[in-house]
């Protein structure tokens, strides 16, 4: 059952795809990501072209990731 509020904008699909976007390697001349960066990048993919950063944040918070510390893992999700 659907709590109330917002309806789901993005699947798990799409909720899969930015933690594993996270988890990559930064583009070029980056130390780590950013959720500005990370947000950029999304952009471009099919999906999520509305993306925002609160929408990433919320995301990786969530899953307990910080795209900045590079903690990504089966043991994080």
């Amino acid at each position: 059952m659907q709590e109330t509020g917002q309806p789901i904008k993005y699947t798990e699909k799409h909720i899969a795809e930015i933690i594993a976007q996270a988890c990559t390697t930064p583009p070029d001349g980056r130390k780590k990501w950013t959720l500005a960066l990370l947000t950029e990048e999304l952009k471009k993919k099919e999906g999520f072209e509305t993306i925002n950063k609160e929408s990433i944040r919320l995301v990786l918070k969530k899953a307990k990731i910080s795209p900045s510390r590079r903690e990504c893992g089966a043991s994080k999700l």
